[in-house]
Parts: C-alpha cells; structure tokens; sequence
C-alpha cells in the first residue's frame, strides 16, 4: 500500500492501515516553519509514519510526487486522506487496485478543501464520511461506503473534524478488502447535487456583524480553532473561537456593539444577539468572552468587520 495524507484528521487513517496492510511509503506535504520560533516541523501523519517505522516522501510538486510513487515499483492499492495534491491519471494506473480516499462529507455535498467547516456554516443537520475511488476530478470518483454524522449546535470545526477522522479510519478498515478486490464498484455521484468547499482565505474568518446572529454564530464555529474567526475590536484584531446565537438579546444592541449581560458577553448583529463565548485578544491566552470583558477599562465599545487601516 501507499498512503498519501497531511494532517493530524489523516492519523487514525494512517494507523488503521498499518495495523492491516504493507505500507510501503507514506507521501505527505513537505515540512513547514510553525510557531513563534519558526522551527521547521513536520506534517502530523509524518510524524505518525516514523513513530511506526515507515518509509516517507515529502514531494514539492507533482514531478516530484510522479518519481515517488514510482521508487515504490508496482502496489497495490493508494490510500488518500486530506493530502492536498490532486493526483493524475499516470499517477492513479500506478496502483494496481486504484486509489481510495477518505473524504469528510457525504458525497456529492461538499466537494473540495474544507467540506467540514462548509457543512458548519451551512447549517447542515448531519455530515459524515465517505470512501470514494479516486479519479482526475476533485471529489467526483465512485463512493464505496459512507458512514453518517450529526452536527449540534455546539460542534467547532476541530471538535467534528476530530471525530470524522476516526469514523473514518473505522470506514476504511471495515471496506480495505472490498477496495482490494474490486468487488464493489461503487456508486456513481449524483453531479447535479454537488456543491463545493474550497480552501478556507483570510476573508473567510472576518466577521460582518450586519449579518444575523445564527449565520456568525455557524462561522465562528467553523472557524475554532483553526483559523479562527475574528473581528477589530478598536485597533485590535480580536479572535472568536466560540459563540453561540439567541433570537432576541437581554439588551437592544446595535450592530457589533457590546454588552455584559447575565454573566456572559453579548454582541448586537443584524438580527438578534450573539454571545461570544471564548475569545483570544492578541498577545494573550483564549479566554471566556465575560472573564475579557470584566478586565476591560472604560466602555466596551464595538466590535466590526472592518479594521482601522480600512475605514
């Protein structure tokens, strides 16, 4: 097998195979300055690999990927899981079975990069998993098997991310000889009700509090942890990792302003409140959003989308 995998959602997939399967190489994105030191580290599933002894490649680009996929010789089955390099046809043949990829939707819905943090905002009521054949096109290949999920009112993009990770790899193990063998085809995607996840931008993350508090509410959450959705608080750039939305606010408020109500900190949006439940100033730790008002001095002013080199 070869597996082809970046983050710490690829790991549990990672580990179910090796548990059953010849890895002979794992692929993954090269490594990156991280944190303040700026020290180069390695992907999670790279780390993971030589905690288990396997064998990596770190290719730049698809040259580089081409040549490492063919050091491997003949396999027999490729197994990817959030790699973040799409793969071609000459790459694909190389694999006797084909390649396999653990998607974090419900196929058709939600093609792309982000699927989790798009089934957030969204509003969807449920997501899951699914295991799909890979071909050229991004997330159009046959599903294999799918496996379901809800999501609550409470669930940030790291908490159910986390959790489809191992339903996931649990996917993965349950259907592995099934992808082997050949035996199921897989169901073709229904491409009419395909929609699309991109990678997440900066834009993304920014706050407009002119909308409703329940669509803030879901994109705070699909934000948390990472990369966190934000707003100027003044001069500064103030992160929100968790919010919750309500109909009506205990105090009339308008658009960003802000308030301390009832031992919680609420913000005024384009239709009803929200309360900001954990907040990250800069330059401090994350904090519940009522422990940050209470140290403010003076008013507690307003929060807006837009910061002051814009105004």
């Amino acid at each position: 097998m070869v597996f082809l995998g970046t983050p710490l959602a690829a790991v549990p997939s990672l580990r179910a195979l090796a548990q059953t399967a010849d890895v002979a190489l794992v692929v993954t994105r090269p490594d990156r300055r991280r944190g303040r030191s700026g020290r180069m580290t390695p992907s999670a599933v790279k780390g993971a690999a030589l905690e288990l002894g396997l064998a990596t490649a770190c290719p730049t680009d698809r040259a580089e990927l081409a040549d490492a996929l063919e050091s491997v010789g003949p396999f027999q089955l490729g197994v990817v899981v959030a790699y973040g390099m799409l793969l071609t046809r000459s790459m694909l043949e190389q694999a006797e079975s084909g390649f396999v990829n653990v998607h974090f939707s419900l196929l058709p819905r939600w093609r792309g990069a982000a699927p989790v943090a798009a089934a957030i905002r969204a509003g969807d009521a449920v997501t899951g998993v699914s295991l799909m054949r890979v071909t050229e096109g991004l997330d159009s290949g046959p599903v294999l098997a799918a496996a379901t999920h809800p999501i609550t009112e409470s669930d940030t993009r790291g908490g159910l991310t986390e959790r489809l990770s191992r339903l996931g790899a649990d996917l993965l193990a349950a259907n592995l000889a099934g992808a082997i063998s050949g035996e199921r085809a897989g169901t073709p995607q229904h491409e009419p009700d395909a929609t699309y996840a991109p990678r997440l931008s900066a834009d993304d993350a920014r706050l407009d509090f002119t909308r409703p508090a329940q669509e803030l509410a879901r994109q705070v959450r699909a934000m948390s942890p990472r990369p966190g959705a934000f707003a100027w608080w003044g001069e500064t750039r103030m992160r929100i990792l968790d919010a919750r939305w309500s109909a009506i606010a205990p105090t009339p408020l308008r658009v960003g302003e802000l308030a301390a109500e009832g031992g919680r900190l609420w913000c005024g949006a384009g239709s009803g409140g929200m309360v900001l439940e954990v907040v990250h100033p800069p330059g401090r730790r994350a904090m519940p959003g009522a422990d940050w008002a209470r140290g403010v001095r003076g008013g507690l002013g307003r929060l807006s989308g837009v910061g002051p080199s814009q105004s």
